[in-house]
């Protein structure tokens, strides 16, 4: 069965995302409401508009990870990561900036190997990190250290 943990969302995630999404809410009620004049195709601007203020709203209410018997999932919008748990060599702490499905910089960097012996890495921010924590640890078989995840060889 399927553990799914939300992502944790800074305050100011909140604050960039509310701005961003009522402005192009407004702009969008702004150009139906009073068009321009020069023929402007201010339904089909208005419509773009509109789904990217909804597309917005869905990245923050979309990224979630779960955990099944096989391996870790990352969901953010229509982006899907499936890490074989056994692949999974070490999670560590990290406040990293980068890009990534985290909606939060109180991240948790996943680092795995793929078949082929390439490391990869995601960052991730489940709201519950302790139970994440402990949910991934017994799941993937590895060794908690302190606030860390580690695989003995």
């Amino acid at each position: 069965m399927d553990r799914v943990y939300r992502s944790k969302v800074d305050w100011w995630m909140w604050v960039v995302v509310g701005i961003g999404a009522v402005a192009i809410f407004a702009s969008s009620v702004s150009l139906l409401v009073m068009p321009p004049q020069d023929g402007f195709p201010t339904v089909w601007v208005a419509l773009a508009q509109l789904l990217l203020a909804v597309f917005m709203a869905w990245i923050v209410f979309s990224v979630t990870y779960a955990i099944n018997s096989a391996a870790l999932v990352v969901r953010a919008a229509f982006f899907r990561w499936h890490i074989p748990l056994d692949r999974i060599t070490e999670v560590n702490p990290t406040r990293n900036p980068l890009s990534s499905p985290a909606l939060s910089l109180d991240r948790l960097r996943i680092n795995y190997r793929l078949i082929s012996g390439k490391a990869r890495w995601v960052m991730i921010s489940p709201r519950e990190r302790e139970a994440f924590l402990d949910d991934l640890a017994q799941a993937a078989q590895l060794e908690r250290v302190e606030n860390r995840l580690v695989r003995r060889a």
